[in-house]
């Protein structure tokens, strides 16, 4: 007989986050559905909200970025990227864009500390060590990373954002590869 499923427990810090960020979806969903199909509306309860997919990702992020907990980053990536898909894709969009002011938001902060926790230092560079591998001004590292050319974590104790190393190297090799091959070459 299968037993019912329970939300994972939330830390007790993040627990007022994870309510609201639910709230709030729910009630971006409520007024579509009042335009659809008013009918159709049926009341959800918060203890409800916590027990669905986007409730029990909420809470195993809340779980990782306390510590308890340790997962695969695809894992973790791809439960962020489906709560930010939930928030920010409007309908109807090819694309969807995070406001850098949303990473200073609690329920920001939460999903930047979960990322963040999924990365080990050696795979971190600082902002001006990015700038420093690639040439470039820390300026343009932040328009990089605005844009999703590079992907960047923040460490919500330091204060202090990071560049994911791989980019940083792809980056680097791809605008190498750009340079030399802009280069006439004699046979």
């Amino acid at each position: 007989m299968p037993q019912a499923a329970t939300a994972p427990t939330v830390p007790e810090e993040y627990e007022t986050i994870i309510d609201e960020a639910l709230q709030l979806v729910y009630s971006q969903h409520y007024r579509i559905i009042s335009r659809l199909y008013p009918s159709a509306m049926a009341r959800i309860s918060l203890d409800q909200l916590r027990q669905g997919p986007l409730g029990e990702d909420l809470a195993r992020l809340a779980q990782i970025a306390a510590g308890t907990v340790r997962a695969g980053r695809e894992e973790v990536l791809g439960a962020i990227d489906s709560v930010l898909q939930l928030l920010f894709w409007p309908v109807g969009a090819d694309s969807y864009t995070v406001p850098r002011s949303f990473w200073e938001q609690p329920l920001g902060k939460m999903l930047s500390f979960a990322k963040y926790r999924s990365f080990e230092p050696q795979e971190l560079l600082s902002i001006g060590q990015a700038a420093n591998v690639l040439n470039v001004t820390r300026p343009t590292i932040y328009r990089w990373m605005d844009d999703k050319s590079l992907d960047y974590v923040r460490d919500d104790m330091s204060g202090r954002t990071f560049v994911v190393r791989n980019d940083v190297e792809a980056m680097k090799a791809d605008m190498e590869a750009a340079e030399s091959g802009g280069k006439g070459e004699a046979p």
